[in-house]
């Protein structure tokens, strides 16, 4: 199977997959007792870890090291080919796919200038907010998931980048929103026209990682 640029393959998360699993997810287990499940061409692997919660790590292809400071991991040819064999999942919840990941930088010039360097060009830029403070959104592309950065447009710190939430797709957004119940908001107009969107409540679930979901881009 051919790959897509710098395809986003693998999102590791130090979550328990059984809050996965409450909120629609098909979730298998590998012997050594880790989890995971598909979505489009990207494996969740889902492990033990306490440490850090939530984001582990991304592994795209090609991209052997991190990017500033956010954990990519390097992976084996065959483990690449093993993961984009796998079938595509149908889960319960009729989410098909990662819109974007959003990674957030106190600095988007040296978190982008390190993109650049990894061979990842930015694609696009928005900024947005006050002129004392203004927000700059800087979006790459992994393959077919949209890598969005997100800090001020000036330099606030020193501080690293660090991957921050995921925006998912839904096939059946009202199926989906109905799945949840009250797991989740209701749903709204997105930023993007033409798009609905929901959040999922995961500090009340217990899932670390921010969650979104979407309807197709129009």
């Amino acid at each position: 199977m051919g790959i897509n640029g710098n395809q986003l393959l693998q999102v590791t998360l130090n979550e328990n997959p059984k809050l996965w699993e409450l909120i629609g997810f098909k979730v298998s287990q590998f012997d050594n007792g880790d989890s995971f499940f598909m979505l489009g061409n990207v494996q969740f692997l889902l492990t033990a870890s306490r440490e850090p919660v939530g984001f582990s790590s991304l592994t795209a292809f090609e991209v052997e090291k991190p990017i500033d400071s956010l954990p990519f991991q390097a992976m084996a040819r065959e483990d690449v080919d093993r993961i984009l064999s796998l079938p595509k999942t149908t889960h319960p919840n009729s989410i098909s796919r990662i819109d974007h990941v959003v990674a957030t930088t106190p600095d988007c010039d040296r978190t982008t200038s390190a993109f650049d360097d990894a061979g990842i060009p930015l694609k696009r830029v928005r900024t947005f907010g006050t002129k004392n403070n203004l927000v700059r959104q800087t979006f790459f592309w992994l393959g077919d998931v949209i890598l969005e950065l997100v800090g001020p447009d000036e330099k606030s710190s020193h501080g690293p980048a660090v991957f921050w939430g995921l925006a998912l797709v839904s096939e059946d957004i009202e199926k989906t929103v109905n799945n949840l119940g009250d797991s989740c908001t209701p749903l709204k107009k997105a930023v993007q026209a033409g798009r609905e969107i929901t959040t999922v409540k995961t500090r009340e679930i217990g899932i670390n990682t921010p969650i979104a979901i979407m309807t197709p881009h129009v």
